[in-house]
C-alpha cells in the first residue's frame, strides 16, 4: 500500500488539511490579536501549501523511477530478442 504514493500522499494532505482547519478554527476563537490570528493562519495556509508541493514531488520521483526501471528492463528484452 506504501507504495501507491498518490493514495498515501492525498490521505496524509487531507489529514493535514483537517487539522489545519481545526487549528484555524481554535486561532480564530481565542483571545489574540486580529493581527496574531491573521498571521498564524497564513502560516497555517502557507504550511499546507508546503505539504501539497512535497506529495506533488514525492509522487513525481516515485513515478519517474518507476518508469525508469520498467523502461530499462523494456530495453533489455528487446536486445536479447533481436
Amino acid at each position: 500500500m506504501l507504495e501507491d504514493t498518490v493514495l498515501v500522499g492525498g490521505i496524509a494532505f487531507l489529514a493535514l488539511a483537517g487539522l489545519a482547519w481545526l487549528a484555524m478554527e481554535q486561532i480564530t476563537n481565542s483571545g489574540l490579536s486580529e493581527r496574531a490570528k491573521r498571521l498564524l493562519i497564513y502560516v497555517l495556509i502557507a504550511v499546507l501549501g508546503g505539504a501539497a508541493v512535497l506529495v506533488f514531488s514525492w509522487h513525481s520521483q516515485n513515478w519517474k523511477e518507476k518508469t525508469l526501471k520498467t523502461s530499462m528492463v523494456e530495453q533489455v528484452h528487446f536486445l536479447k530478442i533481436t
